[in-house]
Formats: structure tokens, sequence, C-alpha cells
């Protein structure tokens, strides 16, 4: 099952690649996730706010079944969305004890870090367009790692191998990890630039059809994060 499912490259990258299950259809996500987890790699969920206008991301049924299938050692949720919409979620995934809860930079703070990492996890937090790379770099509270965004989240744009200033500038201080756009191109480019995990979907897994594009997020979606 695995290596139908999985592109053979990700074996150059022992210990650093994670496979997005929301590249995969809803059908095989679950399948997905077990042949990543049997190939020893992370699994990596986004949870979308589907109404703010957003994709609609994996599902939390289907993040339950994903946790049921792999567990959470390997288990990654990024959540993507307002305060509100972390505030709605994030009680409904703590249970499921994911190794790892990425947050927005806006609703990143002390106490739903505490939350997370009471429930054994890493409380980490994601970075695209809040530092610029130039000013000194102020977390809203100490994360344990910073998921440095290379495309917008909730789009399926092009990398923009520009931030990877932005990676390096960020493994100075704290364990990076990098999502958005990935190939088997540009993940020796990232780990170069210090990423100690990388996030892949679409050039991971096998069989997918092309891309569609999908639009930017909206307005209002930039303002709340």
């Amino acid at each position: 099952m695995t290596s139908q499912l999985l592109a053979p490259w990700h074996q150059k990258f022992p210990g650093v690649i994670a496979g997005s299950v929301y590249a995969a259809k809803p059908p095989a996500r679950v399948a997905v996730a077990r042949a990543l987890s049997a190939a020893g790699l992370d699994v990596h969920v986004d949870i979308m706010a589907e109404t703010e206008g957003l994709p609609a991301g994996v599902s939390l049924s289907e993040l339950r079944d994903i946790a049921r299938a792999v567990g959470g050692a390997r288990l990654g949720v990024q959540l993507i969305g307002s305060v509100e919409f972390v505030d709605r979620v994030l009680p409904r995934i703590l249970p499921l004890r994911p190794a790892t809860v990425f947050l927005p930079w806006a609703a990143f703070n002390g106490e739903r870090a505490r939350a997370i990492r009471g429930c054994g996890g890493a409380a980490w937090i994601a970075l695209w367009n809040e530092w610029d790379g130039v000013e000194d770099l102020r977390w809203p509270a100490v994360p344990d790692g910073v998921l440095v965004m290379l495309i917008e989240p909730g789009t399926r744009d092009s990398s923009a191998l520009d931030r990877l200033g932005i990676v390096a500038a960020c493994a100075a201080e704290l364990p990076v990890a990098v999502d958005g756009g990935i190939t088997k191109d540009i993940a020796p480019l990232c780990v170069t630039a210090g990423a100690e995990s990388i996030v892949v979907g679409r050039a991971l897994l096998l069989d997918l059809p092309p891309p569609l594009g999908l639009p930017t997020a909206p307005a209002h979606f930039e303002r709340n994060q």
C-alpha cells in the first residue's frame, strides 16, 4: 500500500518529511495516513474554517478516524482560521493528543499553548506575513517551534522561495518546519535553510490529478490572522 500511495523521493529525507493528508481526496485520507505512518513519516492534518470563506479542509470526523488509525505520536494538526475558530475547534482536537498543534499567529498565546502542552503536545506557531525578516522578531508567546508558510494558508500557490531567508532566521532561535507547495526539488533547499521538518502534500502522493487553483484567502480572513 505504501509503495502505491507515496512517491519514493521522500526516502532521501529520513525523519524530515511529514505528509499532508489534505492533498488526498476525502475517501482516501485515512489510507494515506496509514501509508505515511507505515513509511515512518509524520501525518499533517489541515483543519480549516470553511465558514470563514476558506476551502474545506480535513473534517473533524476524518481527523478522529486518522487518529484512531495512526495514533497521536505521529500526528500534527494545523488550525487555519480566526481566533474564534481556534477556540471552537481546539477543545475538540486536544483529546486526540496530537504530537503537535500548529496555531495561527493571531491565536497563539500562553493559555492555548499551555492547553496543548497539558495534553502532551507541542505548541507551534504558524508564520505567514506577520514578520518580514527585518524587524526584531517578537513572538506573541514563546512557541515550541515555528511553521514557516511558503504560501498563504488555505491556498495552493507555488512556493515563495524568497521566504527561505525567514526559515533561516527562525532556525537560529527555534525548531522550524516549512509548508506550502514543496516538491522534491524544493525540499533540499528547505533543509539547507535550516528546516527540521517539511510538510509535503501533492508532490508526495501518487496518482493525483493536476492541482486545481484555489482562490486566495478572503480579505476578512487575513484581517483575522
